[in-house]
C-alpha cells in the first residue's frame, strides 16, 4: 500500500484529504458520490501476515460495531477489504474532538456534567451489547457543531490486538488513559472504560491528566501502583464530592469501580450538586446480550403467598417495559421470540493502547512492573471489596410476623433491655430518585435510610409498578452501607420515571424471587396524573412533533433541519420546543450575520415566525415566511405549562414545588422568546445595520439561551433559577420533578 490513498478510490469512495494517522488506523476524508455525501474513511494497517483469519474478525467485528445505534456514538456506515486494505466508513465530523477542545484548557462544570452524561449513555449502552470500548480518551471523543459528544473507534483496538498488529512481545494501548488490569494483560470487562472514562473526565475537570511522564512505561506503572492526586488540589474551588466521584472511578481494582458508567455520571450529578452520593452499587455489570432469542415461558402457578397480604388491589403480571434488565423473567411474563435475554457481564482478554511499545524491553518492563505489584501487594493489607451485606455482622434479631418490630437482645446477663420500637408511620424514611443517562429519568435509585437488620438469609428488595397497568418491574437487592443505610440503582432501556408511579420494598429470602412474595415493608408512588404529564413533557405526546416537516426546501440550510423534524415526530412537548428553538436560533443567528439591511429584514421575520408559529407579512415583501414547521416555539411552552397546571391539580405540596422547577426553566424560555422578539422588530424598522448592531448581537445571544441556559450569578453552573436553566437543562434536572418519598406502610 502506498503512503497515501489521496486520490484514490476504496469502493465508492473518493479519497479526497488525508485527516490524520496514528497506531491504529490512518483517517481520510473522503466523497460519497451516489448520496452526495462527505465520509470519513479509517484504513487499518496492511494485514499480509497477520494471524489466520483475521479478515474475517475484521468483517465480525465490523457487523458488531454497526449494530451500535445510540445518540452518541459515532455510526459506522460500511467497511471493505479492497487489495489488502481494510477501512471502516463512519459520517464526517468537522466539529473536532475533546482533545482539540482540551487544547484551550479545562471544561466549565457545566460542560464537564453535561458531555459525561452523554458519554456515560453512549457506554452503557455499548456494554449492555457486550461491546468494551478499550480506548476511552479525547481524541476518540468528537465534539459536533451543536456540542454534542460522539463516541468513536469502537472495536478498533480489539481488532489490532486480535489481528497480531503489534511488535512480537508488544504492549498496544494508550498510557495516558489505559487502566491497570489493561497494563497488566489480564482479563477486562467494561470497567477499564469506566476507568478510561474517569481519566479523561479528570482531564476535564482540571486541563491535565491524573499521571504524567516522560516515558510510556513510566505512565504505565503509575496507573498501577500511584493514587492520583486530588482534583481538588488541581482546581480549588470543586465541589467537595467530585474528590471522592474521581477517586471511586480510579480505583485501582475494578471492584472498587463505579460497575457502571450511569452510576459513575449519577454521582457526579449529586456531588456537584451537594447531594449525598449513592451507596456502593451492586457489583454486577450489564453483558451482552446472546443471539438466541428467549422462548415465551410457561406461566406457573403463583404461590399461595403471592400476591404478599398487603399487595395493592388491582397490579397484575404482565409484558416486561423495555426497561427490563433482570435475568430470568418471573412466571406470567409473556417475553416475545425476538427478545434477546439479559445476563451478566463476562470478561474478555487483551491489551489496548494508541502507542505501540516493542519487542524485549516490554517484557523486561513488565517483569518489573509485576514485580512491583507483587510487592505492593504483600506489604498492605488485602484491598476490601464490595460485598452483599452480611447480617452476621449486625445486631441479632429474630424472625417476627411483624416487620421491623426489634424485640429485645439476647446473650450476656449484663445487656440492657432494649425496648421495642418502630419506624414512626407515616414519616419518610427512604427517597426514589431519577436522573438521566440516555433519556430522561431512565435511571432509578433507591434509598432507606437506617435499615433494621435481617436474619441470614434475608433480603430487602426493590420493585416498580407501572402506573397504567399495573405490571411490576424488579429493581434487585439493596445494597447495604454504613449506618444501615441502603440503596439500589437500575439504568433501562427508556424511561422509568415517565412509565412506572409507584416502588415498594419487600423483605424477602436469599435468592430473590422472580416476583415479591414477602410484605411490603416500605412504599410510596406519585399521583397518575403526574406521571402522564412528565410523560407528555420528556417522552411523547400527541401534541408534540407533527409527523411531517413543514420546513421549506427553498430556504438556505432548511434542508439541515427537514430530516431532524421527520426523524423526531410524534416525541415529546420539549423535544418540539427543542426543535422549533434550534430553528428560530438559526434565522436569528442569520438575521445578525446578513451583509445588507434586505437580507436582516428577510431573516428577522422568520424567526418571529418560528417563535410564534405565525406566518405573517413583517417585512414588506408582500408574502409572509415561516421556514418552520408552522406550530411555534410559545406554542410548545404554553402545552408544556398546561400538562404542569393539570398535574400540579392532584399534587401534594411536594411535588407541586418539584414541578415548580420545570416552570421556572419553561419561564425562562418564555422571557427570552419575547425579548428576542421584540429584538427582531427593532431590526425590521431599521434601515441600516450599524443602527441595530446591539440588538442583533443581544438578540442572537438570547436565541443560545433558549437552548443552553445562562449562567447568570457566574457559579460555573446552570441550574434551575429564574433567568438561568434554558430547554436542555430540563431533559437532566427536570425529571427530578417525578421523585418520591418512600413511607412505612400505614396500618
Amino acid at each position: 500500500m502506498s503512503s497515501s490513498l489521496v486520490g484514490q478510490k476504496l469502493g465508492k469512495y473518493q479519497i479526497t484529504q488525508l485527516v490524520g494517522h496514528g497506531g491504529m488506523a490512518t483517517v481520510y476524508k473522503g466523497y460519497q458520490a451516489d448520496v452526495a455525501r462527505y465520509v470519513a474513511i479509517k484504513v487499518l494497517p496492511p494485514h499480509p501476515g497477520q494471524a489466520p483469519g483475521f479478515v474475517e474478525r475484521f468483517r465480525q467485528e465490523a457487523r458488531t460495531i454497526a449494530k451500535l445505534q445510540h445518540p452518541h456514538i459515532l455510526p459506522l456506515y460500511d467497511y471493505g477489504d479492497q487489495d489488502s486494505i481494510l477501512y471502516l466508513v463512519m459520517p464526517f465530523i468537522d466539529g473536532g474532538s475533546l482533545s482539540d477542545r482540551l487544547r484551550r484548557g479545562r471544561l466549565s462544570l457545566n460542560d464537564v456534567e453535561r458531555l459525561v452524561n452523554q458519554i456515560a449513555s453512549a457506554l452503557d449502552y455499548a456494554h449492555r451489547q457486550g461491546v468494551i470500548h478499550r480506548d476511552i480518551k479525547p481524541d476518540n471523543i468528537l465534539i459536533d457543531k451543536e456540542g454534542f459528544a460522539l463516541l468513536s473507534d469502537f472495536g478498533i483496538a480489539k481488532l489490532m490486538e486480535s489481528g497480531g498488529m503489534t511488535t512480537t512481545g508488544g504492549l498496544v494501548g494508550t498510557p495516558t488513559y489505559i487502566a491497570p488490569e489493561q497494563a497488566q494483560n489480564i482479563a477486562v470487562d467494561g470497567r477499564v472504560d469506566i476507568y478510561s472514562f474517569g481519566v479523561v473526565t479528570y482531564e476535564m475537570l482540571t486541563g491535565a491528566p491524573p499521571y504524567q511522564s516522560d516515558t510510556p512505561v513510566q505512565l504505565i506503572i503509575k496507573h498501577m501502583t500511584e493514587k492520583p492526586p486530588l482534583v481538588s488540589s488541581k482546581t480549588p474551588g470543586l465541589p467537595a464530592g467530585l474528590d471522592r466521584v474521581i477517586e471511586k472511578a480510579l480505583s485501582k481494582e475494578a471492584g472498587d469501580r463505579y460497575q457502571t458508567a450511569a452510576a459513575f455520571a449519577e454521582d457526579f450529578r449529586r456531588a456537584i450538586q451537594g447531594q449525598d452520593l449513592m451507596q456502593p452499587e451492586h457489583p454486577t455489570l450489564i453483558e451482552p446480550h446472546p443471539t438466541r432469542p428467549y422462548a415465551p415461558p410457561t406461566p406457573t402457578p403463583q404461590s399461595q403467598s403471592y400476591p404478599p397480604a398487603n399487595f395493592p388491589p388491582g397490579y397484575q403480571v404482565g409484558t416486561p417495559p423495555p426497561g427490563y434488565q433482570m435475568g430470568t423473567p418471573p412466571p406470567g411474563y409473556y417475553i416475545p421470540t425476538n427478545a434477546p435475554m439479559p445476563t451478566q457481564v463476562g470478561t474478555q482478554s487483551g491489551l489496548n493502547s494508541v502507542v505501540t511499545i516493542g519487542g524485549f524491553a516490554v517484557i523486561a518492563t513488565l517483569l518489573v512492573v509485576v514485580l512491583i505489584v507483587l510487592l505492593s501487594q504483600n506489604n498492605n493489607p488485602p484491598r476490601a471489596t464490595p460485598e452483599t451485606f452480611d447480617p452476621s455482622r449486625q445486631p441479632e434479631i429474630a424472625a417476627q410476623s411483624t416487620p421491623f418490630v426489634e424485640p429485645p437482645p439476647t446473650g450476656e446477663a449484663t445487656a440492657e433491655p432494649t425496648p421495642t420500637t418502630a419506624l414512626p408511620v407515616r414519616d419518610a424514611v427512604g427517597r426514589v430518585s431519577y436522573s438521566t443517562a440516555a433519556f430522561p429519568g431512565d435511571t432509578i435509585t433507591v434509598t432507606i435510610d437506617q435499615l433494621p437488620a435481617l436474619p441470614n438469609r434475608e433480603q430487602y428488595a426493590a420493585w416498580m409498578i407501572d402506573a397504567m397497568d399495573g405490571e411490576v418491574l424488579p429493581l434487585g437487592a439493596l445494597e447495604i452501607g454504613e449506618g444501615g443505610r441502603g440503596s439500589v440503582t437500575m439504568t433501562g432501556q427508556g424511561s422509568l420515571a415517565t412509565h412506572y408511579n409507584r416502588v415498594f420494598i419487600t423483605r424477602e429470602g436469599d435468592p430473590l424471587p422472580d416476583m415479591p412474595v414477602g410484605d411490603i415493608v416500605f412504599e410510596g408512588e406519585l399521583p397518575v396524573d403526574v406521571v402522564a404529564a412528565l410523560n407528555e413533557i420528556f417522552m411523547s405526546s400527541p401534541d408534540g412533533l407533527p409527523a411531517e416537516s413543514s420546513a421549506s426546501s427553498s430556504e438556505p440550510g432548511a434542508e439541515d433541519y427537514e430530516d431532524e423534524t421527520t426523524l423526531n415526530a410524534g416525541t415529546s412537548l420539549l423535544e418540539g420546543a427543542r426543535v422549533e428553538a434550534a430553528l428560530a436560533q438559526r434565522h436569528a443567528g442569520l438575521a445578525a450575520g446578513a451583509t445588507n439591511v434586505s437580507g436582516m429584514h428577510t431573516h428577522a421575520e422568520h424567526t418571529i415566525n418560528i417563535m410564534l408559529g405565525t406566518q405573517d407579512d413583517l417585512d414588506g415583501s408582500g408574502d409572509g415566511q415561516n421556514p418552520g414547521r408552522g406550530v411555534g416555539v410559545v406554542t410548545f411552552l404554553n402545552r408544556i405549562d398546561a400538562k404542569l397546571s393539570e398535574a400540579s391539580a392532584s399534587a401534594p405540596l411536594e411535588v407541586q414545588r418539584q414541578l415548580e422547577s420545570i416552570r421556572v426553566c419553561v419561564a425562562n424560555a418564555r422571557a427570552w422568546v419575547d425579548e428576542i422578539i421584540t429584538l427582531e422588530r427593532e431590526m425590521l424598522a431599521a434601515d441600516s445595520l450599524e443602527a441595530v448592531a446591539e440588538q442583533m448581537r443581544t438578540s442572537t445571544e438570547r436565541a443560545l439561551a433558549i437552548m443552553d441556559g445562562v449562567d447568570l450569578n457566574q457559579n460555573g453552573e446552570i441550574e434551575d433559577f429564574e433567568g438561568e436553566c434554558g430547554l436542555y437543562q430540563l431533559y437532566f434536572t427536570g425529571i427530578s420533578a417525578a421523585d418520591f418519598n418512600l413511607y412505612a406502610p400505614e396500618d
